[in-house]
């Protein structure tokens, strides 16, 4: 910093001169003491033209100093010339000098103002903030729209504009290092060099402010360069929005469980889901975006996707394109690893094509299991009317007999027998309902449990009791094996009872005159409990053990197995026993072999077992 006689002894040193020196108002300076002027303006040359007078100017009077500027009648003069003005004069502060206004010419001022009215409004006109540089970021030149918006005061930018300050030391901050980053870049030969420049809290701009500065090299030799910034705040927040906006539709489409697939109106792959990826229905290097549909389809038969005949490949891909060119009802296709797909084509306002593509494998599993289980209910309802049928024809029978006295007296034994088959008959018929009955309620959740403390050795010795007077006529014994010290079992006595009764049943059923049947109770090392009914009878094949236990299957066929001529059923034993275990959270298995005998084992869980 220059000290104040310095100044005094050598004007030129005086900070913000050049900015004096540019002004068309006439300007100049001159000594307190004797009031030479020691420095004019380009104007103030014009006006008073030294040259033309013949030496150094003198001011006279020059003094008293005043506090602030005041106007004044002066005398200029020089050697033998002199010229009366009337100026403006007021103090330079902190040295002894005079800053001296004189009016410029009416008219040319008039004009001076009319074209800096039009620059600044051409200015203001035109949003971006544009700089001439030297090559180190010197300012040459501006022009400024609003450098408010930057949080710039103008007359900063005015500043360094005339005292040759760099644009680094003008902008804020966070702005200057990216700018000067970008500065040195195009200073090192790039032909252009673009960045943005985010400002945060300003307020004129409603929060954080975007600005694209853009640098390019003027002239052949590069040493100038112009720099434009330009506020993109609205654009970059637009973009933004737009960015996330498209960001969470991809999200979306990601997340549904169908896979989603979109063509352009040039039927070209535009984007898909990571569902379509993860069916493997295209090839990962050829479903690239722009690849053609028919190209993919192609493609999926050429590699054997589609569980087709080859002859009818063709017929079968113009079948295709035309679902996916002009849309219709849902297509169902099987693929080569026997999964299917529902494919549903939808053409876009813009001719495009969105396609879901669902796998409806297990559903088409379910629905043959459906077909096979509606198979063998209409089965079962058929053997289930044969034999009700036979039973109320016995019934029928009978009570007319009795009805009629077709055997003559009352007193004819004969009409005791037939009312015992009367009673047979309506015995297995209502086992029968009753059965049918129990499943249907456990099925639907609708059978309730009434637990309460049971000793399986009671149960057994019950089950055995009233099976006895059966397994005697069969001539098949019936025998039991029970711990010395047999648990507690947490049980629904009487359906406990009555899975032992079906099992017994069943095993009297399918053994030989001559057979043996064992009810057994054993405790596991876990501490369940498992109640088993073993036979010496017939068996079965193990291949034929899950249709034994599923409802409404027949398991033996009458005119291939004569027993079951004389020992016929409803077929619904083992699947209610089932049933019943497991709705006490136990479970059953079977173990069974042709010629090698039966046996069921109901096992339950240790939590239910005590003792």
């Amino acid at each position: 910093m220059p000290s104040l006689s310095a100044v005094t002894q050598d004007p030129s040193q005086l900070p913000g001169l050049a900015l004096l020196a540019g002004l068309a108002t006439p300007l100049w300076l001159a000594r307190v003491e004797d009031g030479a002027v020691v420095w004019l303006n380009g104007a103030a040359c014009t006006l008073l033209d030294p040259d033309a007078m013949g030496g150094p100017l003198r001011m006279m009077p020059a003094g008293p100093v005043p506090a602030t500027p005041v106007e004044r009648a002066v005398t200029i003069r020089c050697g033998g010339g002199s010229a009366a003005l009337t100026v403006r004069i007021g103090p330079v502060a902190g040295c002894d000098l005079l800053l001296v206004e004189a009016p410029a010419d009416s008219a040319a001022r008039q004009e001076v103002a009319r074209l800096n009215e039009q620059l600044v409004a051409l200015s203001y006109a035109y949003p971006d903030l544009r700089f001439e540089l030297r090559r180190d970021g010197g300012i040459l030149d501006f022009a400024a729209g609003n450098p408010a918006e930057f949080g710039i005061p103008a007359q900063r930018i005015l500043n360094a504009r005339f005292l040759n300050g760099r644009i680094q030391d003008v902008l804020p901050e966070e702005a200057a290092g990216p700018l000067a980053d970008a500065l040195e870049r195009v200073v090192a030969g790039a032909p252009a060099a673009t960045v943005d420049l985010r400002l945060s809290g300003n307020r004129q701009a409603g929060g954080d402010a975007v600005f694209e500065a853009r640098l390019v090299p003027l002239g052949d030799d590069g040493s100038r360069i112009l720099c434009i910034l330009r506020n993109v705040t609205v654009r970059t927040r637009a973009e933004h929005r737009a960015e996330r906006a498209h960001r969470l539709l991809l999200d979306a489409i990601d997340s549904i469980g169908q896979g989603f697939v979109l063509y352009d109106a040039d039927d070209r792959l535009v984007l898909f889901n990571r569902r379509y990826r993860d069916l493997k229905i295209s090839d990962p290097d050829l479903a690239q975006p722009g690849t053609p549909f028919e190209r993919l389809l192609r493609d999926g038969v050429r590699r054997g996707l589609y569980r087709i005949p080859p002859e009818q490949a063709e017929k079968w891909i113009a079948g295709r394109l035309a679902l996916h060119r002009n849309g219709g009802p849902p297509m169902e296709v099987q693929l080569a690893d026997g999964r299917w797909l529902r494919i549903e084509e939808r053409r876009t306002c813009d001719g495009g094509t969105v396609g879901l593509r669902t796998d409806i494998t297990d559903l088409k599993a379910r629905a043959l299991e459906l077909a096979a289980a509606n198979r063998r209910k209409s089965d079962y309802v058929h053997h289930l009317s044969h034999e009700l049928r036979t039973p109320l024809t016995a019934v029928i029978g009978f009570a007319e007999i009795l009805r009629d006295r077709l055997f003559g007296p009352p007193d004819n034994p004969r009409y005791g027998d037939a009312a015992a088959q009367i009673v047979a008959a309506g015995d297995y018929m209502l086992e029968l309902i009753n059965n049918l009955l129990d499943l249907a309620r456990i099925e639907a959740g609708a059978l309730d449990l009434h637990e309460e403390d049971c000793l399986p050795a009671l149960i057994v010795d019950a089950t055995l009791s009233m099976m006895a007077a059966r397994a005697e006529r069969s001539g098949v014994t019936l025998s039991a094996r029970l711990p010395d010290d047999p648990p507690v079992l947490w049980a629904d006595p009487s359906l406990v009872r009555q899975m032992l009764t079906n099992l017994v049943g069943n095993a009297l059923k399918f053994t030989a005159a001559d057979g043996h049947v064992m009810v057994s109770v054993e405790r596991e090392a876990d501490g369940g409990l498992v109640l088993a009914v073993a036979d010496d009878g017939r068996g079965m094949p193990p291949d034929r053990i899950p249709q034994a236990l599923t409802a409404f299957a027949q398991l033996h066929d009458p005119a291939h197995d004569p027993m079951t001529v004389a020992q016929h059923g409803s077929g619904l034993g083992l699947p209610l026993t089932a049933a019943l275990v497991e709705l006490h959270g136990g479970s059953i298995a079977v173990d069974s072999a042709p010629g090698c005998g039966t046996t069921v084992r109901l096992r339950f869980p240790p939590e239910r077992v005590m003792g």
